[in-house]
Formats: structure tokens, C-alpha cells, sequence
């Protein structure tokens, strides 16, 4: 279905204001799909507390990585009091057990997968049902985690979605859009696929997180007026 000009100002003016993704514009790394990458993605997953993940989770896994546990491998050789105590100094509650779940995390990732998520997908061949299986099998790993992992992960990994978080599905019937995942893949994110809708649906949690919608209105109705 072809999009009308309020449509594609609405996703232009999204993706002008939140053009990087979720987890690149609130951490400052960019997910890749790598070993390392996609271990740094999963650090943020563990420590999500929803969502939308809260100054604390980031500030968590941004001062992990910063410690360049970065990785499988470079985690496995932290112990849980130093991981607790860089989470803790952080401003993450319940540091203690959050450092236990990232040592279980890591050790099934080592021991499963040797250090790289992209054997469980691998593991999962092609079964989207399978893949979310697999990854809630992490230590964890709860319904806050994979909504994170999975918005990021559909750029690179096509059976992850299309995958819209309710967040996200909200914003987008604010807005005017659809909130079907496929209507959003292929009416709306259509040409730019999989990793397009992995940034709009970034930006539509991030404009809800913000209370952003007077302004993207606005901005929007005045560039489909132009």
C-alpha cells in the first residue's frame, strides 16, 4: 500500500531526530553483527529493566565495556566482586546479582556457542520461534532483555522479525502509523527492509520515552504541507 505524504513525513521527521538506532543513540556503541557486538548488545539486554532501559542500565553496561569486558572472552576473565563493584558505583541496584547473571550469561555463551551469539542463530536455523527459545535460555535473559536484543538484532537477522515492542507499537498509533510489525516492514520501512524498520521502531520507543509526539507532529504536518 503506498504511503501518503503525512506517512512518510511522520518517518522522516522519526528517523531525522532518532537517525541511529536505540541502543547506539542511548549507549553510544553501534550494534554490529559480530562476536563482540552482539555480546555488548546482550550486557545491555541482561541489564534491562524494561524496554526502554533505565539511565542505570545503561550507565551499567556502558561502564562494563568501558572496563573493555567487551566481549565474551574479555567478561569471562572478570570475577563477580569487580563486576558487582562497577555496577554498583554505576548507580545499578541489586549490583550483586546482576553480576551473577551477566558470569552465568557469559559461561553459556562460552561453553554453548564459544563466544559468539551468531552459533546460536545458527543454532536456531531460521526457527524465529526457536531463536527467542534459545535466547531465553541466557541467565538473564527476561521479556525487558529480548525486546532490546531483538529490536536490534531484526537489522541483521530477519527471522529476529519484524519486531515491534509494545513501547514502540504505541507510539506508532499515536503517530499515525501502523503498529502491525509486517504492515510497518512492508508498507512503511519498505526499500530500507529489516534494518530500516530496526531504526524507526528505535525511534518510535525513543520519541515515546521523550513524550516527544506534539513536536513530531508538528514537524510533520508542516513538511507534508510543503
Amino acid at each position: 500500500m503506498p504511503m501518503d505524504e503525512r506517512t512518510k513525513a511522520t518517518v522522516r521527521t522519526l528517523l531525522d531526530r532518532h537517525p541511529d538506532g536505540y541502543v547506539a543513540e542511548t549507549t553510544g556503541f553501534t550494534v554490529t553483527n559480530t562476536a563482540a557486538g552482539l555480546f555488548r548488545l546482550l550486557v545491555l539486554s541482561i541489564l534491562a529493566d524494561d524496554g526502554a532501559p533505565s539511565r542505570a542500565a545503561v550507565d551499567a553496561t556502558r561502564a562494563l565495556l568501558d572496563r573493555h569486558w567487551d566481549s565474551a572472552p574479555e567478561m569471562a576473565k572478570s570475577d563477580e566482586r569487580g563486576r558487582a563493584e562497577v555496577i554498583d558505583r554505576a548507580g545499578y541496584g541489586g549490583a550483586e546479582q546482576a553480576s551473577r547473571r551477566l558470569g552465568e550469561a557469559t559461561r553459556l555463551v562460552m561453553d554453548r556457542y564459544d563466544g559468539d551469539l551468531q552459533r546460536l542463530r545458527a543454532a536456531a536455523d531460521g526457527d524465529a520461534g526457536r531463536l527467542r527459545d534459545l535466547l531465553r535460555e541466557i541467565p538473564g535473559m527476561d521479556d525487558a532483555g529480548l525486546t532490546v536484543f531483538l529490536r536490534e538484532a531484526q537489522m541483521f537477522w530477519p527471522e529476529a522479525g519484524p519486531f515491534v515492542d509494545e513501547r514502540a507499537a504505541g507510539a506508532a498509533e499515536r503517530l499515525g502509523l501502523p503498529s502491525d510489525p509486517r504492515e510497518l516492514l512492508e508498507d512503511v520501512a519498505r526499500g530500507g527492509g529489516e534494518e530500516k524498520l530496526s531504526w524507526l521502531v528505535g525511534a518510535l520507543a525513543l520519541a515515546d520515552v521523550h513524550d516527544e509526539y506534539d513536536g513530531i507532529r508538528r514537524t510533520a504536518e508542516a513538511a507534508a504541507r510543503a
